[in-house]
């Protein structure tokens, strides 16, 4: 490990930190990525002959997701989405109704932790990974949780994370690290005749972590052990001012 050039890096980001202290702030944008998911999740089943516990596997995805929170299915316009500032200091997962732009919060990060990289072919930094932590609100059938989310997204001149066309989304590390596209045909708006929802990409990511559901006035806690999300088109841009 580089300790000393690790140790030398963070004495320069603090001062870089002391002098931005008497800056003006400029709260960034926040910008909504539409996302699908894929994951399996797993819950506390009774086999029906023995009576004895057993595991109890389901396929998920992020119109799941959405109608959990939604409390009801959600139709073509209601699809799962993130929501992250430029910077990457604050995101949201959501349902975003693309109808209306109204949105229904699922969890809100409470850390962000983001490593950066310029392209050797690029002339800004271009590219960061991520690690974020996040707790599920307690909306339509969910009660609570947390999500563990780790990937990458590509970023703009002014740090944003930014959509590209998927030729341009490349890192040979994402097979390594779990990231990896799912089918984005099996969501609620797969047959939409938007191809920027086939063709641009802002990154990728793995997630793990527990959504409690509540069904039928009984709380079920359902575990994540591993799921993919990809962050495609960018579908709105908010003033967070």
């Amino acid at each position: 490990m580089q300790f000393k050039k690790w140790t030398i890096v963070g004495a320069a980001v603090t001062v870089v930190a002391v002098i931005a202290a008497f800056a003006v702030v400029v709260t960034p944008p926040l910008r909504v990525f539409r996302t699908t998911a894929s994951m399996v999740a797993v819950a506390q089943g009774t086999n029906s002959i023995s009576h004895a516990p057993e595991y109890d596997y389901a396929s998920l995805n992020g119109a799941d997701l959405a109608s959990l929170a939604l409390g009801a299915e959600a139709n073509s316009n209601q699809v799962f989405a993130m929501e992250i500032d430029c910077g990457s200091d604050v995101a949201t997962l959501l349902v975003f109704d693309k109808s209306n732009s109204n949105i229904i919060t699922i969890a809100t990060s409470t850390s962000i932790n983001t490593v950066r990289q310029q392209g050797l072919k690029s002339h800004f930094v271009n590219s960061e990974r991520f690690v974020a932590q996040f707790d599920v609100n307690a909306v339509g059938f969910l009660t609570g949780g947390f999500l563990t989310v780790a990937g990458r997204l590509n970023l703009d001149t002014n740090g944003c994370p930014r959509a590209v066309i998927i030729a341009l989304d490349r890192d040979t590390k994402d097979t390594q690290l779990g990231d990896q596209d799912t089918a984005a045909n099996t969501e609620q708006d797969g047959k939409s005749k938007d191809t920027a929802l086939r063709t641009q990409r802002a990154g990728r990511a793995h997630f793990t972590g527990v959504l409690n559901v509540s069904n039928g006035g009984e709380t079920n806690t359902v575990l994540i052990p591993f799921g993919h999300m990809i962050f495609r088109k960018q579908l709105d841009e908010i003033n967070a001012g």
